[in-house]
């Protein structure tokens, strides 16, 4: 089920153009951020990082830096309003959607495989500090 090498094979299939891809660089960060912010229920610790074992099982270097921005997403967040998350995530999904119709003239991988959620930030690990 969490095989890294299909799973990033499946998702690479629906994000060949360079503009999709950039728009992912942008847009995944985003919606990322929003969702440790929705999970900081309580206290500082977004429950977003319960997620990061995955990335720990897939690569250790990928999960290092996934908990690298998972945490500073979660210092920064409790300083901001609410409000600034959902902006994120519509921000970001509107990229995702534009890289897709604009760029690859498909659907997101995410309609179809939502173990893409976890993949997606992977990917732009990849595109940003190279292969992991």
């Amino acid at each position: 089920m969490l095989d890294y090498k299909r799973l990033s094979a499946d998702y690479a299939s629906y994000h060949l153009t360079e503009g999709n891809q950039r728009s992912h660089v942008v847009g995944i960060p985003l919606i990322v951020f929003a969702v440790v912010k929705w999970t900081q229920i309580g206290s500082a610790f977004p429950l977003a990082a319960l997620a990061l074992p995955v990335y720990f099982m897939w690569n250790r270097r990928l999960g290092w830096i996934m908990t690298g921005f998972i945490g500073a997403c979660a210092a920064v967040s409790v300083v901001l309003p609410m409000w600034t998350a959902l902006a994120a995530f519509i921000i970001g999904w509107a990229f995702q959607i534009y890289g897709h119709k604009a760029h690859e003239k498909n659907s997101p991988a995410l309609l179809d495989n939502l173990t893409h959620a976890l993949i997606g930030p992977a990917f732009v690990v990849e595109k940003l500090a190279g292969k992991c």
